[in-house]
């Protein structure tokens, strides 16, 4: 059977104030009666989640602070975990988080320099040559198939979303300066 808010603050009672070390029992008990908590829930917060995760457990009665690794946005494709820093007053049996941090869980993927892939690009485009990541409409009118040179699922989106926002910013330099104008998204006219 679970344990009571009442539980926990008489084992938090027994401990001295400061940082906790070990925390395991602390964790199953506040797991425990996590749900008797005000404000618990937030940010999908769920006792079982507590188990093994918390990092800077400390009490300063009435209250107890630590915070804990939440996946989210991990679970979603992103490299970086959000950490919440939870503040829960016994007391008055209730918890708040407060979040803005994150930690880097996965490596990053590697940088692309776009400016080689833009010169590459704007050297077919002025050449008129054919090219698999190019539609020609004449010879004066040129659309970027940007999905060729950056395809979906290469990156996370938001990575791959600013790999192609680089992208079009450094062709769209080139190309300007020779007389072509954007037309329309990933689409080149010239005179």
């Amino acid at each position: 059977m679970g344990e009571s808010l009442n539980d926990l603050r008489n084992y938090l009672a027994s401990l001295p104030q400061g940082k906790i070390d070990d925390v395991a029992e602390l964790e199953r008990q506040l797991a425990s009666c996590w749900a008797q908590l005000a404000g618990s829930g937030e940010g999908g917060m769920a006792g079982y989640k507590l188990s093994t995760r918390t990092e800077e457990m400390d009490w300063n009665p009435p209250l107890l602070t630590f915070t804990i690794e939440r996946h989210g946005a991990a679970a979603l494709g992103s490299k970086y975990a959000e950490l919440q820093s939870w503040t829960v007053d016994v007391d008055s049996g209730s918890a708040q988080p407060q979040s803005g941090r994150r930690r880097l869980v996965s490596p990053l993927s590697p940088r692309v320099d776009v400016k080689p892939i833009a010169d590459e690009i704007a050297v077919l485009i002025l050449a008129g040559k054919e090219d698999s990541r190019l539609k020609w409409y004449g010879h004066a009118k040129v659309r970027i198939l940007i999905g060729r040179i950056f395809p979906a699922g290469s990156a996370v989106k938001q990575t791959l979303t600013g790999r192609r926002k680089r992208f079009k910013g450094a062709l769209t330099e080139r190309l300007e300066k020779v007389g072509w104008r954007v037309a329309a998204v990933n689409t080149f006219v010239t005179d």
